[in-house]
């Protein structure tokens, strides 16, 4: 028995690691193209408008915090559902952040062409993951939080 939490202690350190190396690359980039992107894109609007200060500060942190709050309540849901089934209040501010971001991205470029919707798709995606998985890397029991739960089996 000692065995097998000592291989579980050792998987559960590795993904961590695996997971922090992956969100201390991922994270950071897309908010800095998010940031650098809405500078762009906030050049773009009139002088007088306020949106020019707001934009560059808003749109990562909307990002950011939608993201990590809809992963949050879908992490938490698997509590008490079977793994892929069953979650809710996620997938509106999902969509929300991606149209935000590719926006950001395509609107604060200086050419509008298929690469730049290419790396903006890209780095969009790379960022959303990372920000999706900080709430299991946070969590105290990672492999319980990735691991499907199984379905109670009825008595025979």
């Amino acid at each position: 028995m000692a065995k097998g939490t000592v291989s579980s202690g050792l998987a559960d350190w590795a993904m961590r690691v695996v997971l922090w190396l992956y969100m201390l690359v991922s994270v950071p980039l897309y908010l800095w193209f998010l940031h650098h992107m809405s500078d762009r894109w906030s050049g773009q609007l009139p002088a007088e408008d306020d949106l020019r200060l707001w934009l560059p500060i808003v749109v990562p942190l909307a990002a950011f915090s939608f993201t990590t709050m809809s992963s949050t309540s879908w992490w938490w849901s698997t509590e008490d559902r079977s793994f892929l089934l069953g979650r809710k209040h996620w997938r509106f501010l999902m969509v929300f952040v991606v149209a935000l971001s590719l926006m950001a991205g395509f609107v604060g470029s200086a050419r509008q062409d298929v690469a730049t919707a290419l790396l903006t798709v890209m780095v969009t995606a790379l960022g959303i993951a990372g920000l999706w998985l900080l709430p299991p890397a946070l969590s105290l029991r990672l492999l319980d939080t990735l691991r499907p739960t199984k379905a109670p089996t009825a008595p025979s």
